[in-house]
């Protein structure tokens, strides 16, 4: 069916005698259809449909803006994504490099800690001193088990530093190194009396060294007796614990007290030659639970082991 348009405007014949505008739609069979609209009407209608049409126009161009301002902080992101995902890959590389570093330096430094460990434990049997160890919480019976021996390195590490820590607190009664920089004028064991000139038990070693030598602590301990004798003139006795004692003998002056807490390398003394003695020297005893031992292994494996003046 096809239809016909014709819009046309006259004006009413009402009292108001409004202006109106008429569409008429009329079809092939001789149908007709009027719609008739005021001019203030139609006006109203062209000014809502402008405002529309702004309003819409204004907010698709916002939209659009901020669309587009969107899509621009997205780019950045992306970006920075991209950036901070290159440097993580970067990082994680670093931190793979350092921990196969890490890996390879420890095993290196439990070799050398294991090494060092084992001549220590050599060094104290040859003192005739069990190394022992620290006890393990290990199951009392093997007893429904098996598999393959492996150690991890982190615990192999650990048990190594519990072994060095009972090891350092198994030396650090023990005396070892000498008093003083010099030579030895006279062993330990029987010998002629440099006095009296006849056989005679000496309980410990003479030393000579530079005049006014400083006489040093070879192990921790508590001072337990200063003072003079007839037989050793000036003399020091320190108590190192665990049945160990030293006595430095013969000294031209004292540097400790009774009662005093000395470290290993402290200097407790002159050497000189007080009491019954021939000339400048220092007697030096070890005695263990009150027995004189010759001190003579004690200051040969000192070489041995890295001594400082704080007896770690």
């Amino acid at each position: 069916m096809r239809y016909r348009f014709q819009i046309t405007m006259h004006r009413d014949l009402n009292i108001t005698m409004n202006r109106k505008l008429h569409i008429i739609i009329a079809g092939e069979a001789g149908r007709a259809r009027s719609f008739a609209f005021s001019k203030k009407k139609l006006k109203y209608l062209i000014i809502t449909a402008g405002i529309i049409f702004i309003a819409s126009t204004y907010a698709g161009i916002r939209f659009s803006s901020e669309n587009i301002g969107l899509r621009c902080r997205v780019g950045n992101l992306e970006g920075k994504v991209t950036r901070v995902s290159g440097k993580n890959r970067q990082l994680q590389n670093e931190v793979a490099l350092l921990e196969e570093k890490n890996r390879t330096q420890l095993n290196g430094a439990l070799g050398e800690l294991n090494q060092r460990s084992e001549v220590i434990d050599s060094i104290l049997r040859t003192l005739d001193i069990d190394p022992g160890g620290p006890q393990s919480k290990m199951p009392a019976t093997n007893k429904n088990s098996g598999g393959p021996f492996s150690i991890e390195p982190e615990q192999q590490c650990e048990k190594l530093i519990l072994k060095v820590d009972h090891t350092l607190k198994t030396i650090r009664p023990l005396p070892l190194g000498y008093p003083i920089d010099g030579n030895i004028s006279s062993g330990f064991g029987y010998r002629n009396d440099p006095i009296l000139h006849r056989q005679a038990f000496h309980s410990g070693l003479d030393m000579t060294g530079p005049l006014n030598s400083h006489v040093h602590a070879t192990a921790d301990g508590k001072v337990v007796g200063a003072g003079y004798n007839s037989t050793f003139g000036w003399y020091v006795r320190i108590d190192h614990g665990n049945g160990f004692s030293t006595l430095f003998g013969h000294n031209k002056k004292l540097l400790v007290k009774r009662g005093q807490m000395v470290r290993r390398g402290d200097e407790i003394s002159i050497m000189g030659s007080t009491g019954r003695s021939t000339g400048p020297h220092v007697h030096y005893e070890i005695r263990y639970k009150g027995r004189a031992i010759n001190p003579i292994k004690y200051l040969k494996i000192a070489k041995y082991i890295s001594l400082d003046s704080h007896g770690s």
